[in-house]
């Protein structure tokens, strides 16, 4: 049972902010993962995806990877349970290691079909949906409609393609990372918005979706799910 009553137990904290603090706690990592999550944080709007998860509740970061999403969601509120879980048991290692102290998260191998609880108050996905076959994103979206809460939001973050170019560089960048291996996939599977808000809806939830389009060269988008 995680306890959530540190004695540094405050007000929440402005997503922005946690994200800072998160990053600080990858220093001990070899060069390649601090400049991983740094990319993460620089090239991911990470903090608006965070100010759509609410502050308190059972969280659970499908496809966390190394953890700064679910360690920031962490240090961001101390009223949240924060459970990460990703298949890669390289990357759970470094996440179990960066969130040494924080009593309000945790880290599992495995996939969001391997997590026994449910009701979550919120669940996210981050940049997870495009590494996988159609069939397999509608699989994980429904083992997340499962295990929310029927009240909780359900938060998604992944790309667009449109606009064209930037769904070039982000295609182009995604290729890179799977290439190397330090991006799990065996393709890419981008979708629209209107086809990735389809399949949400058919996984059995209501849509509203949010452009996070920004400088960067990347056509972020977000959707904010409830259970239909």
């Amino acid at each position: 049972m995680m306890q959530t009553n540190s004695p540094n137990a405050s007000a929440p904290l402005a997503p922005s902010q946690a994200i800072r603090r998160a990053l600080g706690r990858y220093g001990s990592q070899s060069l390649g993962i601090r400049g991983f999550v740094l990319a993460r944080h620089i090239l991911a709007p990470l903090a608006s995806v965070a100010a759509a998860v609410p502050d308190r509740g059972r969280i659970l970061d499908v496809g966390c990877g190394h953890g700064l999403f679910a360690n920031a969601l962490a240090l961001g509120s101390p009223r949240r349970e924060v459970l990460g879980v990703d298949p890669s048991g390289a990357k759970i290692a470094v996440a179990r290691t960066s969130a040494e102290g924080l009593p309000n998260v945790r880290y599992v191998q495995g996939t969001v079909q391997d997590i026994g609880e449910r009701n979550f108050d919120a669940i996210t996905i981050l940049d997870v949906l495009y590494l996988l076959p159609i069939e397999d994103k509608l699989a994980m979206l429904r083992a997340c409609r499962e295990r929310i809460a029927t009240d909780g939001v359900f938060v998604v973050k992944t790309n667009d393609t449109q606009p064209p170019w930037k769904y070039r560089v982000a295609r182009l960048q995604e290729q890179a990372m799977t290439g190397i291996g330090l991006t799990m996939g065996h393709g890419l599977y981008f979708q629209s918005r209107e086809q990735n808000a389809s399949l949400l809806e058919l996984a059995g939830f209501k849509t509203r979706f949010v452009d996070l389009n920004n400088w960067l060269p990347y056509p972020h988008v977000m959707f904010v799910c409830t259970p239909a």
